[in-house]
């Protein structure tokens, strides 16, 4: 009996197909997972005996295997931007300047920001309080010029007396708080007073004992020298004293009284050390009726010493 050769055909074709997916299913049955660089090895692998059997057949050289390089870590300080302007491009070292600690790593499949830092600039302006200190104390001693005194009387030769040059003395302390200061101003002021009418001669005293709560601004003109202007209010014991002589006899007039006083002043202060300072300054006060004598107001240009603490 003879078997026709398209049935030796059919069955080595069936026998190729079974041995084919046995070979193919196996292999993935018994393929066991493994990690990513097992992977690239055996592709790398496989890639280098590839290019063997094509440097056989071609006659050239295989590749050859390279190790890579170990992986590099990037840092970069962290820089303030730079502004340039719309015509100018950005050096390579300032395009970076806003990253730090960028690691890259070739094992990885990528790179990998540790943290990313956009600066920005905060300009800080010191205060009068951080540059010279919170308190302040200054003594003072001032040349004043005092207006002209009304004085109230019948004798109308009287009744505009001429006031003299005269000084001042004190002691001011304060604190500040930023640029704008507060505190308290005690005071001694002095002058004299006279006048000639016909037979009438009158010669005097002003005396004035202040307490005055001030407030001001201060700004820095230089980094040692501040100007500061301010006002203040407060009370004064005010003390009049007049000697008239008409002809061979005299009469005395006193007047004390505690009156209302005022202040307007402007003052430059240099600092020559990190606590002293020396200032000059002037001063406008005012003061209030006493008795016949109206109130009054005085010039006062003074200079002192300063400390700040």
């Amino acid at each position: 009996m003879k078997i026709p050769c398209y049935y030796f055909l059919k069955l080595f074709l069936n026998f190729g197909l079974l041995l084919g997916a046995y070979s193919v299913f196996g292999q993935q049955a018994n393929e066991t997972p493994v990690d990513r660089d097992e992977y690239f090895r055996r592709l790398e692998e496989r890639a280098l005996k590839l290019s063997g059997k094509f440097a056989e057949i071609s006659g050239t050289a295989p590749v050859k295997l390279f190790n890579p390089r170990p992986p590099k870590q990037y840092s970069r300080e962290v820089t303030s931007p730079r502004f340039q302007d719309a015509g100018s491009s950005f050096s390579g070292s300032d395009t970076g300047s806003s990253f730090s600690l960028l690691s890259l790593d070739q094992n990885n499949s990528g790179f990998s920001t540790n943290r990313i830092i956009d600066d920005e600039v905060i300009e800080y302006q010191p205060t009068i309080e951080d540059k010279r200190g919170q308190y302040f104390l200054r003594p003072f001693i001032a040349l004043q010029a005092p207006s002209d005194l009304k004085y109230e009387t019948v004798e109308p030769g009287l009744k505009k007396l001429d006031s003299g040059i005269g000084y001042s003395l004190g002691l001011q302390a304060g604190t500040r708080i930023e640029n704008f200061n507060l505190g308290l101003r005690l005071s001694y002021h002095y002058n004299k007073f006279s006048k000639s009418a016909g037979v009438h001669q009158l010669e005097g005293e002003n005396e004035l004992f202040s307490l005055i709560g001030f407030g001001g601004y201060s700004t820095s003109l230089r980094e040692d020298l501040i100007f500061e202007f301010g006002a203040g209010l407060g009370f004064a014991n005010r003390f009049n004293f007049a000697t008239i002589d008409i002809g061979s006899s005299s009469l005395n007039d006193v007047s004390e009284k505690t009156v209302f006083t005022y202040e307007f002043s402007l003052l430059l202060d240099y600092a020559y050390t990190e606590n002293l300072s020396a200032f000059a300054g002037y001063r406008l006060v005012g003061m209030s009726k006493n008795g016949p004598f109206l109130g009054n107001i005085s010039h006062q240009f003074e200079i002192g010493m300063g400390a700040s603490f």
